[in-house]
Protein backbone atom coordinates (compact mmCIF):
# COMPACT_ATOMS: atom_id res chain seq x y z
CA UNK A 1 0.00 0.00 0.00
CA UNK A 2 2.81 2.57 0.55
CA UNK A 3 2.94 2.66 -3.74
CA UNK A 4 -0.79 4.05 -3.64
CA UNK A 5 -0.11 6.52 -0.60
CA UNK A 6 3.06 7.48 -2.45
CA UNK A 7 0.70 8.28 -5.70
CA UNK A 8 -1.97 10.38 -3.81
CA UNK A 9 0.67 12.72 -1.97
CA UNK A 10 2.28 12.84 -5.47
CA UNK A 11 -1.00 14.13 -6.73
CA UNK A 12 -1.81 16.09 -4.03
CA UNK A 13 1.41 18.25 -4.58
CA UNK A 14 1.07 18.71 -8.00
CA UNK A 15 -2.64 19.73 -7.21
CA UNK A 16 -1.81 22.36 -4.37
CA UNK A 17 1.33 23.53 -6.80
CA UNK A 18 -1.14 23.95 -9.59
CA UNK A 19 -3.80 26.33 -7.09
CA UNK A 20 -1.23 28.37 -5.89
CA UNK A 21 -0.28 30.10 -9.10
CA UNK A 22 -1.66 33.40 -10.18
CA UNK A 23 -4.46 32.27 -12.43
CA UNK A 24 -2.55 34.68 -15.04
CA UNK A 25 0.78 32.23 -15.10
CA UNK A 26 -1.27 29.45 -15.68
CA UNK A 27 -3.81 31.19 -18.74
CA UNK A 28 -0.33 32.03 -19.99
CA UNK A 29 1.61 28.22 -20.02
CA UNK A 30 -1.80 27.32 -21.64
CA UNK A 31 -1.92 30.08 -24.38
CA UNK A 32 1.69 28.85 -25.05
CA UNK A 33 1.34 25.57 -25.05
CA UNK A 34 -1.72 25.43 -27.65
CA UNK A 35 0.28 27.57 -30.05
CA UNK A 36 3.65 25.04 -29.52
CA UNK A 37 0.89 22.03 -30.11
CA UNK A 38 1.31 20.51 -34.11
CA UNK A 39 -1.55 20.68 -36.71
CA UNK A 40 -4.06 17.77 -35.82
CA UNK A 41 -3.47 16.25 -38.91
CA UNK A 42 -0.18 16.02 -39.17
CA UNK A 43 -0.32 14.66 -35.25
CA UNK A 44 -2.89 11.63 -36.35
CA UNK A 45 -1.76 10.46 -39.76
CA UNK A 46 1.76 12.43 -39.92
CA UNK A 47 4.11 14.16 -42.76
CA UNK A 48 1.63 12.22 -45.48
CA UNK A 49 -1.85 15.01 -45.37
CA UNK A 50 0.93 17.77 -44.85
CA UNK A 51 2.50 17.06 -48.58
CA UNK A 52 -0.87 16.42 -50.08
CA UNK A 53 -2.60 19.85 -48.95
CA UNK A 54 1.26 21.05 -50.49
CA UNK A 55 0.85 19.55 -53.58
CA UNK A 56 -3.09 20.89 -54.01
CA UNK A 57 -2.00 24.24 -52.82
CA UNK A 58 0.76 24.46 -55.61
CA UNK A 59 -1.86 23.55 -58.40
CA UNK A 60 -4.24 25.82 -57.28
CA UNK A 61 -1.42 28.79 -57.74
CA UNK A 62 -0.54 27.76 -61.27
Amino acid sequence: MAAGSDVIKFLTQKVVKYLDEPKSVRKERRITKKNEREPLLTYLFGVVPMGLGLAFRRKKKK
